[in-house]
């Protein structure tokens, strides 16, 4: 059984301001889908913002609070506050903060009996080099080849989920209403962030206690039998340069995603 009460949504959030999630005790995983492109943020008012967040999600850290967040619905394209693309390649914030877990996309694809079968990259799938955060330690052992894309900055996503709106998940919408209560299709990275959040949660429970920050774990537990290697697809969109799928971690779909049942055993007895 999940408990859901761990899991701690934007909405539970209103009202409380960014530390009252904390504050409040409202739960032990922060599950955010929403995101500004970095370079919208250099300025000073953005500057502050980037303060602000990397305080929380440090104290959060502190706190044994896992922290996710969706890469992006753009690629490695993103827009600028006028809605105009940036002709080179941008990342997303709060995703590409070193003390959040980015959440990657892919397409997933199943038998008619819903047995697993494949996946490969989103296209839309947000990731690439961060511009305002250092390289942090986890990522320092990733192989020679990603160490000259990142250039010493900080790469994302960290893990992916499945995300192309063609191979989406149903979910039931109550509050429109009742007549146009039903169950919709949703896609995007913004479903992902959510599920691994519900993952972690099954994580805890078993573990009897948080597992907290979770990055310097998923990178020493990379290359295994853990994760689906996503090794085919890209993010390249609207006409900017993008990442390719590679085995091992890359730049759009992270370690890949979760096998669940074992990571989170794995996640339980490591602590």
């Amino acid at each position: 059984m999940l408990h859901m009460e761990q899991v701690v949504r934007p909405c539970q959030v209103a009202g409380h301001g960014v530390s009252g999630t904390l504050d409040h005790k409202l739960g032990k995983i922060i599950s955010q889908s929403w995101g500004a492109t970095e370079n919208t943020l250099f300025t000073p008012a953005g500057q502050q913002v980037f303060v602000n967040f990397e305080d929380f999600y440090q104290r959060a850290a502190e706190e044994h609070v896992t922290v996710f967040a969706s890469s992006g619905d753009f690629g490695s394209s993103n827009p600028d506050i006028n809605g105009n693309i940036y002709p080179f390649p941008t990342v997303i914030y709060p995703a590409s903060s070193p003390q959040v877990t980015a959440v990657g996309g892919t397409s997933l694809y199943a038998d008619t009996s819903g047995k697993y079968l494949y996946e490969i990259a989103w296209f839309a799938g947000g990731g690439g080099v961060s511009q305002q955060f250092a390289q942090p330690g986890y990522q320092s052992s990733l192989s020679a080849p990603v160490q000259q894309i990142l250039n010493g900055h900080r790469g994302i996503p960290d893990v992916a989920y499945n995300a192309d709106g063609s191979t989406s998940i149903l979910i039931y919408l109550s509050f429109l209403g009742p007549s146009a209560a039903g169950y919709y299709a949703i896609g995007g990275t913004s479903e992902g962030s959510p599920q691994w959040a519900g993952i972690i949660a099954d994580a805890n429970q078993l573990a009897g206690h948080p597992v907290g920050f979770l990055n310097p774990k998923l990178y020493s537990l990379g290359r295994s039998e853990l994760f689906h290697d996503i090794v085919f697809g890209a993010n390249a969109l609207n006409g900017v340069p993008g990442y390719v799928a590679t085995r091992g971690w890359d730049l759009t779909t992270g370690w890949g995603t979760p096998n669940a049942s074992r990571l989170v055993r794995e996640l339980a007895d490591s602590e």
